[in-house]
């Protein structure tokens, strides 16, 4: 089994990957955080209307524009390849992390509108290793508790999105996919003649996705050659979301839990079967 501190690498560069193409497609379109922008700060700052958070915030209003959240995204990127460089167990490469944490949570304030549960699920686990690898109290036993609250928070993110779904008449009945496929902004032309075509393979899809989503957790328990099942489902279900619906963030933030997932699976002192 691989060590703590190289399962914590391989959590870092993987979540790193989604991070960097995120901080990419940003500078790519700058230009909705202009004063006309779909994400102007003008707009966003609505949100907070208790003046003494406006007064708290004040100091940041002037990077929230074009050139200095290019500035900001530009030097997310550096930090995310100055941590290729440097452990997260030395006190630099504990610094570089936290720069990225801090740079996460204040563009978190003009992006929140565009913002999904790959944002939280990549702040839950940068927030986790930048606690796990503080200087002078980490330990293995507190990158285990890291390492456990990962895996955790993706087995219940996971089984809520599916009971979510099997209370839904919309899933149950089989709809639910072609519909997602159906709209502007998630869907799919391709995807949706498919469907159409061939109802089954909808049904076949909500179905698969929602027993999938539901019983994940299990893969912490089982013996690994059948807990892989479930890890080949997680990585088949996010590419190709990422394929045809453009989630590619939750591909990487996801796919950044499995080695945690991994590391508590071969933890466990029994299975069960």
């Amino acid at each position: 089994m691989i060590s703590f501190n190289n399962t914590t690498q391989l959590i870092l560069l993987i979540l790193s990957v989604g991070v960097f193409i995120s901080a990419m497609e940003y500078i790519k379109k700058i230009q909705i955080f202009s004063s006309n922008g779909l994400l102007s700060w003008n707009v966003m700052q609505l949100k907070w209307s208790n003046q003494d958070q406006k007064t708290l915030l004040k100091p940041l209003f002037k990077l929230f524009n074009e050139q200095g959240l290019a500035a900001l995204f530009i030097i997310r990127c550096l930090l995310l390849i100055g941590l290729l460089f440097f452990p997260l167990q030395s006190t630099f490469g504990w610094i570089l992390i936290s720069l990225l944490g801090v740079s996460l949570l204040t563009s978190s304030l003009i992006t929140y509108y565009g913002s999904d549960g790959s944002d939280q699920m990549s702040m839950l686990i940068i927030i986790t290793l930048i606690i796990c690898n503080l200087p002078g109290l980490s330990s293995p036993r507190l990158t285990e508790i890291g390492l456990w609250f990962i895996g955790l928070q993706a087995c219940l993110s996971y089984a809520v999105a599916g009971i979510a779904k099997l209370v839904s008449s919309e899933w149950r009945s089989g709809t639910a996919v072609k519909d997602v496929f159906s709209t502007k902004t998630y869907g799919s032309k391709k995807a949706t003649m498919f469907l159409q075509k061939y109802p089954a393979a909808n049904s076949f899809l909500c179905w698969n996705v929602m027993i999938m989503e539901t019983l994940f957790p299990l893969c912490l328990f089982l013996p690994w050659q059948y807990a892989m099942i479930f890890l080949i489902w997680g990585f088949t279900f996010h590419f190709l979301t990422a394929l045809i619906m453009g989630l590619n963030s939750f591909f990487w933030a996801f796919m950044a839990t499995y080695p945690a997932l991994y590391f508590i699976n071969h933890q466990m002192p029994w299975h069960l079967f």
